[in-house]
C-alpha cells in the first residue's frame, strides 16, 4: 500500500531576534571620528570582544539520528507495537503509523500512534526529546487492488527523505525492515509471524523475495502498472 499522505513533521527552528537600528551620530561627531581615523595607526589584529551572553552567533551541527539495527530492544519494541496494531488495522480497514526512537535517557520509546486510511497514514509530530530511529506502519487489510505484502517505493522514499529506517506489517502477517542506507527492504519474519488478516489470500502475494532493492521494487511497480 502506498503512503501518499505521509508527511515529515520536523519542527522549524525559531527565528533569531535582530537588534533595532543603531542611532545615527551627529554630523560633528562623524567629522571628528574621520579626522582621528586618518592619523590613527592600523588596528590591532587581536580578537574582538566576547559575544554578548544570550545572542546566538552560530549553530553547531546536530547529531544525526541513531542507526537502526533491526535487532535487540528496538526490534522487540516495534514487533510488540505492530502485533498489537494488526487487529485494529484489520477491524477498521486502515493503516496505523508512528515512530520509535530513544528518549533523553537513552531508553526506547514510541511516538503517539496515528490512524490513517486504507492506503495511507499521516505520521505524527515527533515528541520533544525523542531521537527518531525508524517509522512503523501497518498495511491495513488484505485487498487484491494493493501490493500489500511488501514495502512500496513510496514507503522507502518517505523514510529516506527523513534519514531514518522503517518497519512495515502486512495483512499476511509479515514484518519488513526498510534500510535507507542500502536502499533495500528485508523480511524480518515471514507469513504469519504477526497477526494475519482472516481474509488474506496467499496466492495473491506476487513476486516476493526475502530481500529486494529499491530498483527491483520500482521495476516491479512499473511493470504492474503497464509502464
Amino acid at each position: 500500500m502506498t503512503a501518499a499522505s505521509r508527511r515529515s513533521t520536523c519542527p522549524w527552528p525559531d527565528p533569531l531576534d535582530h537588534p533595532g537600528p543603531l542611532a545615527r551620530p551627529g554630523a560633528f561627531l562623524i567629522l571628528a571620528l574621520a579626522a582621528l581615523a586618518a592619523c590613527a595607526p592600523p588596528p590591532d589584529p587581536s580578537p574582538g570582544p566576547p559575544p554578548v551572553p544570550g545572542r546566538v552567533l552560530g549553530t553547531a551541527p546536530r547529531p544525526g539520528p541513531p542507526e537502526s539495527t533491526a535487532s535487540g530492544e528496538e526490534l522487540a519494541l516495534v514487533t510488540a507495537i505492530l502485533a498489537d496494531l494488526q487487529s485494529r488495522s484489520f477491524a477498521e480497514n486502515r493503516e496505523f503509523c508512528g515512530y520509535i526512537g530513544l528518549d533523553p535517557q537513552g531508553r526506547w520509546a514510541s511516538s503517539p500512534i496515528m490512524g490513517g486510511t486504507e492506503a495511507s497514514c499521516p505520521l505524527p509530530r515527533v515528541p520533544p526529546g525523542l531521537r527518531v530511529v525508524a517509522s512503523f506502519h501497518t498495511h491495513s487489510t488484505y485487498s487484491p487492488y494493493y501490493a500489500s505484502e511488501w514495502p512500496t517505493t513510496q514507503d522507502v522514499a518517505t523514510d529516506a527523505s527523513d534519514d531514518i529506517d522503517g518497519y512495515i506489517a502486512t495483512p499476511g502477517g509479515r514484518l519488513w525492515h526498510v534500510d535507507t542506507d542500502a536502499m533495500t527492504v528485508r523480511q524480518l519474519c515471514g507469513r504469519g509471524c504477526l497477526p494475519q488478516d482472516p481474509n488474506y489470500v496467499p496466492g495473491d502475494d506476487g513476486p516476493l523475495r526475502r530481500q529486494m532493492t529499491y530498483s527491483e521494487l520500482l521495476a516491479w511497480e512499473r511493470s504492474a502498472d503497464g509502464a
